[in-house]
């Protein structure tokens, strides 16, 4: 007894993690401009290049036929059916509609049962609860193993990510919004840091990369504790930030594994190039005898 695994491409994992772990992808669309991209169609330095050049940014999410596609994909040597975890990252992303729409024709049609899951999780936050569960069903874990395993670890689950500048937030026109409701005023005078859940939010400013690295990694240290997790870095064009932050990742959190990840265009579209951060959540229990 097995369950398939499915999310969006947003989780930005490699093609070679996601194939070790046995989790299916279906693709984030996109437009820039008058151009529409499914993610995986451009390189990121393309994607980022573009942005700096002023194409404006829609996210469009996963259509109905992406999803069905990956379902059926997905469930080749598994007989429990699909989970799917569906982010939830803005108001514009019709995904989890699609999602529930694609589900609903499978059913009909091939008469396999798909759950969906929102989780209030995105990117590298996401990913991490993908990892999670992943971890349940190779360990011979079932489809009710594998949904415990998912009420389990996402509460713990977060993102936490750093910006150089609020270049990226004033181009794509949310920069009033998000320093309106960060309750520590301006932006433009440190290093802020950002929580990314199902939108962006300031929770701290530092005076520069390293303090602002302290700041997430004692946000991250509060939700974890002492326990094990599953760390996901996450950076757009900026590896050497990266690497610093899974050092210190590292030697303050009790990490059972990290990973490190190309930021993609769901969060990485508003923080703009030079851009990192941590997704995290705990490690699952082992799935019972």
């Amino acid at each position: 007894m097995s369950v398939a695994i499915v999310c969006d491409s947003s989780v930005d994992l490699s093609p070679e993690l996601l194939a070790q772990r046995g989790l299916h992808t279906a693709p984030v669309g996109y437009s820039l401009g008058a151009t529409y991209y499914s993610q995986g169609d451009q390189s990121h330095a393309d994607f980022y290049d573009a942005l700096e050049r002023g194409e404006r940014l829609t996210l469009n999410g996963v259509t109905s036929e992406d999803w069905e596609s990956v379902f059926l994909t997905a469930m080749q040597g598994h007989d429990e059916g699909v989970i799917c975890l569906c982010q939830a990252f803005g108001s514009s992303s019709p995904s989890f509609d699609a999602a529930e729409f694609a589900s609903r024709r499978i059913d009909h049609f091939h008469q396999i049962d798909v759950r969906i899951h929102q989780t209030p999780r995105s990117t590298a936050g996401q990913a991490a609860i993908a990892l999670a569960i992943a971890r349940v069903s190779q360990a011979g874990g079932d489809r009710e193993a594998v949904d415990r395993a998912l009420d389990e670890v996402t509460p713990s689950a977060d993102i936490f990510m750093i910006a150089p500048d609020v270049d990226g937030l004033d181009r794509a026109g949310e920069l009033s919004a998000v320093q309106s409701q960060s309750g520590i005023g301006p932006l433009d005078f440190g290093v802020p840091v950002f929580r990314a859940r199902d939108r962006i939010k300031a929770v701290n400013l530092a005076d520069d990369a390293d303090e602002a690295e302290d700041m997430l990694l004692a946000q991250a240290s509060d939700i974890l504790g002492d326990q094990p997790a599953i760390l996901v870095v996450t950076h757009a064009l900026a590896p050497e930030a990266a690497a610093r932050l899974s050092e210190k990742a590292s030697a303050r959190l009790n990490v059972d594994e990290l990973h490190v990840s190309e930021l993609g265009p769901t969060v990485g579209g508003l923080l703009g190039a030079g851009a990192w951060g941590l997704g995290f959540c705990h490690s699952p229990s082992a799935p019972s005898a």
